[in-house]
């Protein structure tokens, strides 16, 4: 079979050539990942000299119809031969796939809610496309700060200092954290946590390396006791989409994300959830618990490899990364033990987890942030959890975490707060 791949007004047309059976149906499954994961969210198969169509083939063309059904895009079958189309109608698919079967307002259909009427504001900076939905621009979120992160370069967090921590819908936070409704259940297994939309995943440090998740049910809600951290309740003012593959990498950094999004937002900080497709993580993940570390700083060297594992390359490219943060410009002196440089695109610092996911395409323009979580939480484990950090190195360091495109909700943090210490 041959493949030739264009791009014409927005959509990704593939022309195939022979026979779409099980020698070439992966080839063919790749070719469509290419270009969804080119930004290509309506592809077109030209069918007009394909001859044959095998189970395998099906099992492809449905897979796709579906996968960029739920993120508003369309997978079309284009002029099928009479034998191909007789096999697709016999096998119930042909309505949805053959674009002359339906009218057009079906086959455009994008899929997604209609949203507010006003218009998003469109924008190119450095090759870098914006696009801004305004949600809520009055409004603001509240800031905790849970604990002292200064205790864990003392060796002494301590689970009786811990503090639980109700993971509501309205609520995002990050910290070392781990599931239970009292401080004991954590023992031992305290790691990167974030939690957002009624949904939380933490890092567990107990030897399994397996990210464990909790989502809203009912009226059972994620608990997660926290040696430290930083949560903020409230609605997000804004989400920002954006598109980096115009700019001279292909990639935007977190920092530059940052900094924009602060340049938007009304105020000198402010709360961030990302949900992104990868170009590469930077950062670190802890091995060991750190309420074990009985007074020994667990940062010291050589120690603190047996504490810590740290990217030295860029890791978990081509994923989607679920990521929790807060960032500030001029830190207030009780919320600076929690914050770090996030890299060269910004001088605000923050505090940054993801939480990563295998690949899956994201909805284009307005989406709503508990519609897209849940169905990442729903589709597949987390990969890994981590925090991020930039390496800034001299000749040794990889840098700081970039993205190709995706969708940053970001609302400004007025009141802070500090949470009463046990």
């Amino acid at each position: 079979m041959e493949i030739i791949s264009l791009t014409d007004e927005g959509r990704h047309e593939l022309q195939l050539q022979g026979r779409l059976d099980a020698n070439w149906a992966d080839r063919v499954g790749q070719a469509i990942e290419m270009a969804v994961q080119s930004g290509h969210h309506r592809v077109d198969l030209e069918f007009a000299s394909v001859d044959y169509v095998s189970s395998a083939g099906i099992r492809v063309l449905l897979k796709y119809h579906k996968q960029l059904r739920t993120v508003g895009g369309a997978l079309r079958v284009l002029r099928p031969t009479a034998g191909v189309l007789e096999v697709l109608q016999l096998a119930g698919i042909a309505e949805m796939l053959v674009a002359s079967l339906h009218p057009p307002a079906i086959a455009e259909s994008s899929g997604v809610a209609a949203s507010d009427s006003s218009p998003p504001r469109q924008w190119e900076q450095d090759g870098l496309e914006f696009e801004l939905h305004a949600l809520a621009p009055e409004a603001s979120m509240t800031r905790r700060l849970h604990g002292r992160p200064e205790a864990f370069s003392e060796g002494t967090l301590s689970v009786s200092r811990s503090e639980g921590l109700r993971c509501e819908r309205d609520l995002v936070a990050v910290g070392l954290g781990a599931f239970g409704g009292s401080s004991l259940e954590g023992v031992g297994r305290f790691g990167e946590t974030l939690a957002v939309a009624g949904a939380a995943v933490s890092m567990p440090t107990d030897g399994s390396s397996v990210p464990d998740y909790q989502i809203t049910e009912g009226k059972l809600v994620p608990e997660v006791q926290l040696l430290y951290g930083i949560s903020a309740q409230g609605a997000f003012s804004h989400l920002l989409r954006f598109e980096a593959a115009h700019t001279p990498r292909g990639v935007v950094g977190l920092s530059a994300l940052v900094a924009a999004a602060l340049e938007i937002a009304p105020a000198p900080a402010a709360a961030f959830v990302i949900v992104a497709e990868t170009a590469g993580l930077v950062g670190g993940t802890l091995l060991r618990s750190p309420d074990q570390t009985s007074g020994q700083c667990p940062l010291a060297f050589p120690e603190v490899r047996d504490w810590m594992s740290f990217t030295t390359e860029r890791a978990n490219e081509r994923q989607v990364a679920l990521i929790v943060g807060f960032a500030e410009k001029s830190p207030l002196p009780e919320s600076r033990p929690f914050l770090r440089r996030i890299g060269a695109g910004t001088s605000a610092l923050g505090h940054f987890h993801a939480a990563v996911f295998p690949y899956r395409p994201l909805p284009k323009g307005r989406v709503d942030l508990a519609e897209t979580v849940g169905p990442l939480l729903g589709s597949a484990s987390a990969e890994t959890v981590m925090h991020l950090l930039a390496d800034e190195r001299d000749f040794e360091g990889v840098g700081e975490t970039d993205f190709m495109r995706g969708a940053c909700w970001f609302g400004p943090l007025r009141d802070l707060v500090n949470a009463p210490q046990p």
